[in-house]
């Protein structure tokens, strides 16, 4: 007996010795209350002084905050969830009976009593072999309860990721634990499971994928892994990321707080300093842009992106007082079956006495109808019927057989008008329409040959005639000659090829804001066009070189405002949104093993098609509407938090965690973040 005393004694001292080391001592297990443990999981009770409650109410005695112990059988850390608080006056301690004797109504000296907390163990961490399991054991008496400050040791006990993609500091509801020092990681393999990201407008949408953003190019505790980002962005939100950002500390916002998480986040993490820019121009841009008969491509490049700064950068920096400048443009042409064709173009701007440059690589997109594959053209509009891609698909694939190839997407669009026109006429009436060129002629012989029903050839001419309407096709400069007047659509393949070498890894952004304010097309309808091709071009690059098996670098695209390119069901859409989520079903699935991951942020899981909440693994749930919950499966203890929940903090939920789900609050924007629409 002697000899178990002499070794709880020893491991006693050890557990308050490893308690000081790992964190600050709160409080002791209490001798006077059971700690228990049964298959529903353990109770752990302890009691803290009134000097420490009184200082550190909020930290140590909030419902669902964290702590941990260091159990004196085990001296393994054991973290615990707070699960209730008791305080009791002075007189409650005493168990007397009510109006027994009189007393003043009231007395602080009736305050100075422990508080009694009750905890559940989550996760116990055993430090000398570095171990993490389900806590199921029960916890000893007299064990040191501690505020944890090695964020290490608590990301451990609280089984979060301790490398990954920083998405903010850990919370309990709103407030981040621990003096805001416990990141929380997204590992990067996660990403290829795909995510989405839920809030109402205000919410911090923007912010946190701005953050994340900054954390990727930061190659910031993911192994310094080479990742390709690809923004797909309607509302020109990311084209100021190089920007300096502003922070408004507004009434009601704890200052000191933003300011040190903002301190700790930009010892590690800073804005990128440069984009690469898909840039969709069209031909109603160039018109407008362009007064003289003849023009050479380098010419037109430089005056698109001279335009580009114009209307982008400069209003920016005239709103917030800044100086801003083009510094330098230079054309660079990459060579390859189709040359590649970029506006490199230094920015400068003047943030007071500080001076600052940023990096633009502008690629100019859009699309050479001769270039195509019948197949690649009919999967650009999702609104042919099933008739008109089989027909037209016959057609095109008659045409390439033959070699009668049709110079322009406008050719085409005239010789079907001259079908659909001769079509009406009765049999032997003399023909008077115009002559055509011989490819058109051989159309029109084509469709009464495959016997395609005039209703189908009304839909193809819509749907030819919409996609003709975006001046996303065959753009050409004034007075060219040849194939070279004409600007074929360049390699997105090549682009991620060259991303790291000759771009600098900077974050690409499809502008398809630009593409909406230069095409007098539907908005919704021209941006999808654009970003689906964009989308399967970076699938079939991926999965072309996993066949002959060279290694690629990873590649995350994020896909703000979701709701716009994969909208729900119904709304009279539904050829268009089963194209789609076949679509994204085939790149989602496929591309898990081949290192590309989706990120879609919107605002409601109703807005989107459920194909995204089936294909997400990870969800991130800032403040949302109570209607929403029900589709989210979110537990209880946290549908509270997700109504009322402060501006950028969130639910994180993934199996990534092993608790499955941790709240989180991420800083303030460490890139530029501006409302562009304002401007």
């Amino acid at each position: 007996m002697d000899d178990v005393l002499l070794s709880i004694k020893q491991r006693m001292q050890q557990a308050i010795s490893m308690a000081k080391k790992y964190g600050e001592i709160i409080g002791w297990v209490s001798r006077t209350s059971p700690s228990s443990i049964s298959e529903e999981g353990g109770l752990v009770v302890f009691d803290v002084e009134p000097h420490i409650y009184f200082e550190r109410f909020q930290e140590i005695a909030s419902a669902g905050n964290f702590l941990a112990i260091v159990d004196i059988k085990t001296l393994a850390i054991t973290s615990i969830r707070i699960v209730k608080v008791e305080r009791r006056d002075v007189i409650a301690e005493l168990n007397l009976p009510d109006l027994t004797i009189s007393m003043p109504e009231r007395e602080p000296a009736g305050l100075l009593t422990k508080t009694r907390i009750y905890g559940k163990p989550l996760l116990t961490y055993y430090v000398e072999t570095g171990v993490v399991e389900a806590s199921n054991t029960v916890i000893e008496p007299q064990s040191p309860v501690i505020m944890p400050r090695d964020p290490i040791v608590v990301q451990k006990i609280l089984g979060l990721p301790t490398k990954g993609v920083f998405i903010g500091y850990v919370t309990t509801g709103d407030r981040p634990i621990f003096n805001a020092s416990i990141p929380v990681y997204v590992p990067l393999k996660t990403f290829y499971q795909h995510m989405l990201i839920l809030g109402t407008t205000g919410s911090g949408k923007t912010t946190l994928l701005k953050n994340m953003i900054s954390a990727f190019t930061s190659h910031y505790s993911f192994n310094d892994q080479d990742t390709s980002l690809l923004i797909m962005d309607p509302n020109r939100d990311y084209v100021a990321l190089p920007l300096k950002p502003t922070w408004e500390f507004y009434e009601g916002i704890d200052k000191e707080l933003e300011e040190r998480m903002l301190n700790r986040t930009l010892e590690n993490i800073s804005r990128p300093r440069g984009l690469v820019i898909i840039l969709p121009i069209t031909s109603h841009l160039v018109e407008r842009l362009v007064s003289e008969e003849q023009v050479s491509w380098p010419r037109l490049l430089k005056m698109i992106a001279e335009e580009y700064y114009e209307s982008t950068y400069e209003p920016i920096a005239e709103r917030m007082g800044w100086n801003s400048w083009v510094e330098e443009i230079e054309i660079i042409e990459e060579p390859g079956r189709v040359p590649l064709r970029i506006v490199k173009m230094n920015i400068g701007v003047s943030y007071g006495e500080k001076r600052e440059y940023i990096e633009l690589f502008i690629v100019p997109y859009g699309f050479r109808f001769k270039d195509m594959s019948p197949r690649d053209f009919i999967s650009l509009n999702p609104y042919f019927t099933r008739q008109a891609k089989d027909g037209l698909l016959r057609l095109l694939n008659y045409l390439k057989s033959k070699n009668a190839e049709l110079e322009s997407l406008n050719e085409l669009y005239e010789a079907l008008q001259e079908a659909r026109y001769r079509l009406r006429e009765k049999p032997g009436t003399l023909n008077k329409g115009p002559v055509l060129n011989p490819n058109k002629e051989y159309v029109i012989e084509l469709i009464k040959e495959l016997a395609i029903h005039k209703s189908t050839i009304e839909n193809m001419l819509r749907q030819i005639g919409s996609l003709i309407d975006t001046g996303l096709f065959d753009i050409c400069v004034p007075g060219g000659i040849g194939e070279e007047k004409y600007l074929h659509e360049p390699s997105i393949g090549l682009i991620l090829e060259k991303h790291h070498s000759l771009m600098r890894g900077y974050p690409i952004v499809v502008d398809l804001e630009y593409l909406q304010e230069n095409s007098p097309s539907d908005p919704d309808k021209i941006i999808s066009i654009a970003a689906f091709r964009i989308l399967n071009k970076v699938f079939e690059w991926k999965l072309t070189k996993s066949r002959r098996r060279i290694a690629t670098q990873p590649v995350i695209i994020i896909m703000d405002e979701a709701h716009r390119f994969f909208p729900s069901r119904g709304g009279g859409k539904e050829e268009y949104i089963e194209h789609v989520s076949g679509m994204i079903d085939r790149i989602a699935r496929l591309g898990r093993a081949r290192r590309l991951g989706i990120v879609f942020s919107t605002h409601s899981p109703k807005d989107v098609h459920d194909i995204i909440l089936q294909l997400s693994n990870t969800k991130i749930i800032l403040r949302t509407d109570k209607s929403q919950l029900s589709s989210l499966d979110i537990p209880g203890e946290y549908r509270d938090l997700i109504l009322r929940a402060s501006d950028r903090v969130g639910l994180l939920k993934t199996h990534a965690l092993r608790m499955g789900y941790v709240t989180f609050r991420t800083p303030l924007p460490i890139a530029g973040h501006y409302d562009l629409s304002a401007l």
